[in-house]
């Protein structure tokens, strides 16, 4: 019989099949060989705990490589349907899926999102450059809390050894670069100190090899025959209006016109004396010949025969004040002194309209044969200049029109002044003469103070940007500065300054050291003669005569 069955011990052959059934059940196990019983009860051991999340990483990162391996022939940014704009957009998490994440997915999902690296506070070409990071770090904050950081933008972008050369200049080239000597040289103001920005452009612009020389920039003695030509017409309009008050019957007007006379003519005087001294600093060689005869005779010979002119009248205006007839020698003088003047300031004025008249035109035909070939970089600098040249020329034109009405007016009153000593008509026609020149120079620096802000919307194409959709609504001025600094300027009178030392700095490269015809005939068309032998003219006259 056979034996009954014992059911306590197992068979050899159910020994035997273990390893089949535990390899059966290989699902039930984890890849690190831990029992879910055991993972589900919490049995385990730091040790099993560690080898799990090591085995969870390493399937987390195989399937990243699978999903990028499979995916890998085509583009990084356009696999997602992401435009390189959008980078740059929102970044919240999207919506969480209806269906069940993946086991696989979840240890990628709880990652912590990516953060941007932050810019680090100092380049790494000045950090361990002592002083010099320092003062680095503390022109950034000046620039953040100025909103200058555009033009602080354009210093940034200098190699390490021009910013490092800059911040010298800045520190005044001392023998240690600290914050406080920076700020010893740079800080301006009375009552609230900021960095002076311009002084900041003009270095960090010199740093990077440019030529910032402005050659147009006003000098004392521009300064001092400003001032003369205004208080002299001034003075001359108010005792010609009393002068023509008082012959109207208006006894009131007759003490006015004692007393503005004298101090109308030794005004004028001055106005004079600073005339002739600049016509002679701005005689040169390589002028034309109808620049000669601006300068020689319109501003040389009449400005000496005005104060012969001056100088007689006042004797009769003291004469006059204290109650004494009038001098008929003196008269005789002012009138021959207004003739003689006179004459010169309408054969110069004469001269000078005729010619810039037609250098405006030539230069005006330039412009648009250039004008048609624009977008070349050579091109639009010439473009730039024939521009620049040919406002230049026209405002010329009309100071010199204005001149040559002035001397005619001044003939009329000095023939009067002789042939009738007695009639107001004489000094009434030489003081409406001053008034009218000082005018016609006045409204000319006008002109030339409104044409830099046009000047440097065209070079910087302000137009064309406020034109762009990011623009929209931003006001024009705004544009204007953010262009500014980021070139390195930090005001519209710096940039118009460069640009004018850029051109005459090309033309005297291309059309006096080279042979560009398009370039000579730009310097030819803004009243300079060219002389290769003599290197003339040179940049600094060609800056000069682009700009008045």
């Amino acid at each position: 019989m056979p034996e009954p069955a014992n059911h306590s011990q197992p068979s050899k052959s159910n020994a035997s099949n273990a390893p089949a059934q535990r390899a059966s059940s290989a699902p039930e196990s984890t890849a690190a060989g831990l029992s879910l019983p055991n993972l589900r009860q919490g049995n385990m051991s730091p040790a099993e705990i560690m080898q799990l999340q090591r085995s969870v990483g390493n399937q987390a990162v195989n399937q990243m490589y699978s999903s990028r391996s499979a995916s890998s022939s085509r583009p990084p940014v356009q696999r997602q349907g992401i435009r390189a704009s959008n980078l740059f957009q929102s970044t919240e998490t999207p919506a969480r899926s209806s269906q069940p994440a993946s086991a696989s997915a979840a240890p990628a999902a709880a990652q912590p999102p990516a953060r941007a690296i932050p810019t680090p506070q100092i380049p790494g070409d000045l950090q361990g450059k002592g002083g010099y990071s320092q003062v680095y770090s503390w022109l950034r904050q000046q620039a953040h809390a100025s909103k200058k950081s555009g033009l602080f933008s354009f210093f940034d972008s200098l190699q390490p050894q021009q910013k490092m050369s800059a911040i010298r200049s800045m520190a005044g080239n001392p023998r240690n670069i600290t914050v406080d000597a920076v700020k010893k040289s740079m800080m301006t103001g009375i009552f609230s100190k900021s960095v002076d920005w311009d002084k900041f452009s003009v270095i960090s612009r010199e740093t990077k090899k440019m030529d910032t020389k402005n050659y147009n920039a006003d000098q004392d003695r521009d300064y001092a025959s400003y001032t003369a030509t205004g208080t002299s017409a001034a003075a001359g309009g108010v005792s010609g209006s009393a002068t023509i008050s008082k012959t109207l019957g208006a006894s009131g007007a007759a003490g006015t016109a004692l007393v503005a006379a004298p101090i109308a003519g030794g005004l004028s005087g001055f106005a004079s004396v600073s005339q002739i001294y600049n016509a002679t600093q701005n005689y040169d060689e390589a002028l034309s010949t109808a620049g000669k005869a601006s300068l020689v005779a319109g501003e040389g010979a009449s400005g000496t025969a005005d104060i012969a002119r001056f100088t007689a009248s006042s004797v009769n205006g003291v004469r006059e004040a204290a109650g004494m007839a009038v001098n008929g020698a003196a008269t005789v003088a002012a009138g021959a002194g207004a003739i003689v003047g006179g004459a010169a300031y309408m054969v110069g004025g004469a001269a000078g309209y005729v010619e810039s008249g037609r250098n405006a035109k030539k230069l005006g035909q330039l412009e648009q044969q250039l004008g048609e070939r624009a977008g070349e970089a050579e091109t639009d600098q010439k473009l730039l200049a024939a521009s620049l040249g040919r406002s230049t020329q026209e405002m010329n034109k009309s100071k010199s029109g204005a001149t040559a009405v002035k001397g005619a007016m001044m003939i009329a009153g000095g023939a009067v002044l002789i042939a009738a000593a007695a009639s107001p008509a004489g000094p009434i026609l030489l003081a409406l003469a001053a008034i009218l020149g000082g005018v016609a120079a006045i409204v000319k620096f006008y002109r030339k103070y409104k044409r830099k802000e046009a000047f440097v919307d065209k070079a910087l194409k302000v137009e064309e940007a406020m034109a762009l959709p990011a623009n929209k609504d931003i006001p024009k001025d705004q544009v204007r500065q953010a262009l500014l600094e980021k070139n390195g300027f930090n005001n519209v009178g710096q940039c118009y300054a460069q640009l004018v030392t850029d051109l005459a700095g090309m033309l005297f490269e291309s059309g006096v050291k080279g042979d560009d015809a398009e370039s000579r005939q730009i310097i030819e068309g803004i009243g300079l003669k060219i002389d290769k032998a003599k290197q003339k003219p040179g940049k600094d006259l060609i800056a000069k005569k682009l700009h008045t």
